[in-house]
């Protein structure tokens, strides 16, 4: 996953709570629609991940890339 690839990944989780349900539940789906391709890594690293979860992972990470 390139850091553009990241970038709209945070940017798309925080804003669209669909999306966010989705990437959830079927992500390999949610990042293909999002123009994201996803690699094995991380379709296992989020396999299981609840959306709630996966909101929270992505607005600690846009703080951490605010702040640095």
């Amino acid at each position: 996953m390139t850091q553009t690839d990241f970038q709209t990944l945070v940017s798309k989780v925080l804003s669209d709570d669909a999306f966010a349900k989705s990437l959830a539940e079927h992500p390999e789906q949610a990042l293909i629609s999002a123009g994201i391709t996803p690699t094995p890594e991380f379709l296992d690293a989020i396999k299981g991940v609840d959306a709630s979860a996966i909101r929270n992972l992505a607005a600690s990470l846009g703080e951490e890339k605010a702040a640095g």
